[in-house]
């Protein structure tokens, strides 16, 4: 059991970090969403006191995938990338939700797999896939934002109205 288990989400990163070095932290972060384990200790940096449901099995799996995705809004390094677009296409909605805001967060350019998700079941999802296009999309993107507009959840209609604006000044060019 590691000692930081009872700090803030952000104080176990930080430990996490100064112990495994910022490439080999987000490294390891990326690791579950490509398929693999890790080792409970680094589970109870990612997860907190909540990391034993994960580590004993008594919880999804999807939750480690999410927990390392959402670390890499903290820390980062280039190789975790390709690892957050696959998480793009994850089962389970927390973590496409997550891996979209890295790619917000991140401004990682795979616009066409974000383009898609404005269409997923899950509010928040389309939410951060919004945002995300705005960041990283392209002209050709402007289209499924405004789509957008007219979603049923206010929240994304209103994130999409956003995005557009910051697409627009981003490309300093109209999107409209």
């Amino acid at each position: 059991m590691i000692p930081e288990l009872g700090l803030s989400h952000s104080a176990r990163l930080r430990a996490a970090v100064a112990r495994y070095g910022e490439r080999e932290f987000a490294e390891r972060c990326a690791a579950p969403l490509a398929g693999g384990d890790e080792e409970p200790e680094f589970l109870e940096y990612l997860g907190g006191r909540a990391s034993s449901g994960a580590i004993d099995g008594s919880w999804p799996r999807y939750w480690q995938r999410s927990w390392g995705a959402r670390a890499l809004e903290y820390s980062w390094a280039p190789g975790a990338a390709a690892s957050v677009l696959q998480g793009l296409g994850d089962e389970a909605w927390r973590v496409r939700l997550v891996c979209a805001r890295v790619c917000a967060i991140r401004e990682l350019g795979e616009p066409e797999l974000l383009a898609g998700l404005l269409g997923d079941d899950n509010w928040r999802v389309r939410d951060a896939a919004a945002w995300a296009l705005g960041r990283s999309g392209e002209y050709e993107h402007a289209a499924a934002l405004r789509e957008a507009l007219d979603d049923p959840e206010p929240k994304v209609a209103a994130r999409a109205e956003r995005a557009l604006a910051e697409l627009a000044a981003r490309l300093d060019r109209e999107v409209r």
